[in-house]
């Protein structure tokens, strides 16, 4: 579901590939990432859940990338590697505007493929949704390989509905970026056609914990500017959130700003959300940076008055 963000006239969305372990999730976001020019992305980070990376960007497409007016950015996640959970996956997909399945066409993972394919289907039902909800783009990836198995046997096995699909050698930069931009413009069509009255429509923001249990703060609450990252959500300035009645406080221990030049401070949930009070919940979390580590209690407020 985009949120949009009516300070800034901005709309984002998110996009997240899925697929197996090892299929090439991680490689597709890495040449994405080094292939965008700097003015049009943000920066590439990681995020631990639990056991798992998360691996995320946002950008802005160059272009007639708008919908009446507003601007859209694009905010692209996977986990790397093979999750350990399903609890990460439903993180990340949680609010998903586009997926693009990276399925590994080596003949011995074809049972994983359909695996992670059920899973996929499992997920987005968990939200109400189905793979025919939301656009979906099958990234037939490591085509280079000599006993890559044949493309009609792949369709037929994972994609019998013949959704749109590419081929692609993500370690050789092949189809990378044809499945991008058919997934950027498959996204700006659902967004253009969906009726959005974008002058009376604000930020939409979710309140549930497992929404909650992604999140975490990257900037102190009184620098007005600054921004917060959701680590499963969006990208939005304090302003914006004061607006919207969100408040967010970090409790029970503080903690050393690092440097701005230095690198960025591992974030990781430990525990259980809990739920203190009606509309309040309480983050357990770790925060390790330049050989230290603290606890803290991060406590949000949400109101969607």
């Amino acid at each position: 579901m985009a949120l949009i963000n009516k300070v800034k006239r901005e709309i984002n969305a998110k996009l997240v590939y899925f697929g197996p372990g090892l299929s090439g999730k991680t490689t597709n976001l890495n040449l994405i990432y080094g292939k965008l020019k700097p003015e049009f992305r943000g920066k590439l980070k990681t995020m631990s859940i639990q056991n798992d990376k998360m691996l995320f960007f946002d950008f802005t497409p160059p272009g007639d990338g708008n919908v009446n007016g507003y601007s859209v950015r694009f905010h692209v996640y996977t986990i790397k590697g093979e999750a350990t959970g399903a609890s990460p996956w439903k993180m990340v997909l949680k609010g998903a505007d586009g997926v693009v399945f990276v399925a590994d066409s080596a003949p011995e993972r074809l049972a994983a493929n359909q695996e992670s394919l059920q899973n996929l289907d499992e997920y987005l039902s968990s939200y109400g949704q189905s793979l025919t909800d939301i656009p979906i783009i099958f990234e037939y990836n490591k085509r280079d390989s000599v006993n890559a198995v044949p493309l009609d046997e792949l369709q037929s096995l994972l994609n019998p509905g013949n959704l749109p699909h590419f081929q692609a050698t993500a370690n050789r930069g092949e189809g990378v970026l044809n499945t991008l931009l058919a997934m950027i413009k498959m996204v700006l069509k659902k967004l253009r056609d969906s009726g959005l009255d974008l002058d009376e429509v604000g930020v939409e923001l979710q309140s549930s914990r497992e929404q909650a249990a992604a999140e975490f703060v990257q900037a102190r609450p009184e620098l007005e500017q600054e921004e917060y990252a959701f680590a499963a959500e969006e990208v939005v300035t304090a302003a914006s959130l004061a607006e919207e009645g969100l408040d967010v406080e970090v409790a029970a221990e503080t903690y050393a700003e690092p440097s701005r030049l230095a690198d960025e401070p591992e974030v990781m949930l430990q525990g259980d959300v809990e739920m203190i009070a009606p509309g309040r919940l309480r983050l357990p979390l770790i925060i390790r940076y330049a050989g230290g580590e603290k606890r803290v209690a991060l406590n949000l407020s949400v109101s969607l008055d």
